[in-house]
């Protein structure tokens, strides 16, 4: 009995290690299924590789390397210091972080994501938040930028740049709400947010070597996102070839989509004619809100600094709800 008890492992390693396995053999299965899929449909394969190559460099590229480039120039400069200054109340009383976070939020909106992403990366590398309060920015910092909402989805989707104005102003209401929401429940224990430490290392360095480190550094992570945009891009019209032969509800053709890749779900959901227009704009919506694994996937690749992306993938599913819920209030 003595030797049984001895040797038996404790029933949360054994569950621990059941669902490590389980999530390995979905993986597996994930792996396969796609690899079956390129192979069947090879052809369409290499038209969407090239739709997606065409897609970053006509418009991926020059609406986010600049931006990319940018922020870590700011992160390098200390204007993060300055920016403390000027939102480290409000910030401190909307989220419950410190002011220089605010960087991260304010690129992440104005510009879009990743560049938030990679932001709030570089303010907790250079030790100028806490690891709680980087998990938090991740959480709030990432919409579609205005110009792609307004001009691309509004204008040429949806026909209306004011609707497309109304889906930026709900990713951002989302975002804030989720932010508030995240303060009362799980507030970041006042341990958690020491003041900013200057790092001694980053800025001690030439001039030149932080504008070159931040260039390259750019480039690095913008090759990041094309290739998860070029990835998914074969991925979703393989896809779509091969339901071709299946017949399947083209809202549920567009929610699938959508749940993948942003842009290719928005379009498939403003193409479907026999939707009322008053659930068009919240399913659009809710794909904003979701912002698709594509996303979150770039998200991941550019966050070299270890932190876990339980609290992301729990903030963005409740940010799809609170988007679909305003769509259905607003729009």
């Amino acid at each position: 009995m003595t030797n049984k008890i001895a040797y038996a492992q404790p029933k949360p390693q054994i569950q621990k290690k059941t669902h490590a396995r389980n999530r390995r053999l979905v993986f597996c299965y994930m792996s396969l299924f796609i690899m079956i899929l390129f192979f069947k449909n090879a052809d369409a394969a290499a038209v969407w590789v090239t739709e997606g190559l065409a897609l970053c460099a006509g418009k991926l590229i020059p609406s986010l390397f600049p931006f990319m480039a940018v922020s870590s120039l700011i992160v390098a400069s200390g204007l993060g210091n300055a920016a403390a200054c000027v939102f480290g109340k409000p910030f401190r009383a909307l989220f419950g972080i410190g002011g220089e976070g605010s960087v991260a939020v304010i690129l992440g909106w104005a510009c879009g994501f990743p560049v938030g992403a990679k932001c709030a990366c570089e303010l907790y590398a250079s030790s100028r938040i806490s690891h709680a309060e980087y998990s938090r920015l991740l959480c709030i910092c990432g919409t579609p930028s205005p110009a792609f909402l307004i001009a691309t989805v509004g204008g040429t989707m949806l026909g209306s740049r004011t609707s497309g104005l109304g889906l930026y102003l709900i990713s951002i209401a989302s975002a804030l709400i989720l932010g508030i929401i995240l303060k009362l429940i799980a507030p970041i224990p006042q341990s958690n947010r020491e003041p900013p430490v200057t790092n001694t290392a980053q800025s001690s360095l030439p001039l030149a070597k932080v504008f070159t480190r931040a260039v390259s550094e750019a480039a690095v992570g913008m090759l990041n996102v094309c290739a998860f945009v070029v990835f998914f891009s074969a991925f979703l019209g393989t896809l779509e070839s091969a339901l071709s032969f299946v017949t399947v509800p083209r809202s549920v053709h567009a929610l699938l989509f959508a749940f993948f890749e942003l842009t290719s779900g928005l379009s498939a959901i403003s193409s479907i004619s026999f939707i009322s227009s008053n659930l068009t704009l919240p399913l659009c919506a809710l794909a904003v809100g979701w912002s698709g694994i594509s996303v979150h996937f770039q998200t991941i690749a550019i966050c070299s600094a270890p932190v876990s992306f339980k609290p992301y993938f729990l903030s963005h599913t409740a940010r799809a709800i609170i988007c679909f819920l305003l769509g259905m209030l607003i729009l």
